[in-house]
């Protein structure tokens, strides 16, 4: 048995190619993921560039990501990608993804480019640990994955938006929810603020003190 984390990068698709922008907005140009055994230790990663076909990558995409366009001048395509993933993962009992858009992106992806990959082989085993996670802590609207890691009390490893990075947080916050007490000591206190069993005039700031304050929740 083995439990997937997985996580994309992309670039805008120009303008310009009219058509694939009205199917896909976007271009994946970094998968990033790794798999936990039955044990939830890191068993092994997938990390791969992809080589966008619409538009080179803009300069604020390669600030943010850290992925250049000479970085992926001669990296492979989507498709090539998409199915050395597939195969990576077709042990998993479930792919984990934060939030839905990353299936969202394959989906229209494989639809604007025209590739014949038979995406119900991942999509069957995909799932939502952002709304898995923020259902568990009681929240009514999702939250990012650095809000949930600083709800969490842990170190973000890595740096954000690097995929493979953003899987492991992910794998993390998952092996926390796995874990009874580990979940009830970090998440407890945040899950009784929100959905207190009395009411109360205490804010959830009020209750979780001033660093809350910082993480920018969504209202719920």
């Amino acid at each position: 048995m083995a439990w997937v984390f997985m996580d994309l990068e992309m670039k805008p698709v120009e303008r310009q190619y009219r058509h694939q922008w009205d199917i896909c907005r976007q271009e994946v140009i970094e998968f990033g993921a790794v798999k936990l055994g039955e044990d939830l230790s890191e068993v092994d990663s997938f990390r791969q560039l992809v080589k966008p076909v619409y538009g080179p990558i803009p300069p604020r995409y390669e600030k943010l990501t850290g992925i250049s366009n000479d970085m992926v001048a001669e990296a492979p395509d989507f498709e090539t990608v998409l199915n050395r993933f597939a195969a990576w993962c077709a042990d998993a009992e479930t792919v984990f993804a934060w939030s839905g858009s990353d299936l969202d992106q394959l989906q229209g992806e494989v639809k604007m480019k025209q590739i014949g990959f038979p995406l119900a082989s991942l999509s069957e085993k995909w799932a939502d640990f952002q709304k898995i996670f923020t259902g568990a802590v009681g929240l009514k609207r999702e939250l990012s994955l650095e809000q949930a890691v600083n709800i969490a009390n842990i170190n973000f490893e890595g740096h954000q938006h690097d995929a493979l990075w953003d899987a492991r947080n992910t794998a993390e916050l998952f092996r926390i929810h796995r874990d009874e007490e580990r979940f009830k000591a970090v998440i407890g206190p945040l899950r009784a603020a929100v959905n207190p069993q009395k009411q109360t005039s205490f804010t959830l700031a009020d209750a979780l003190g001033d660093a809350l304050k910082k993480l920018n929740l969504p209202d719920e």
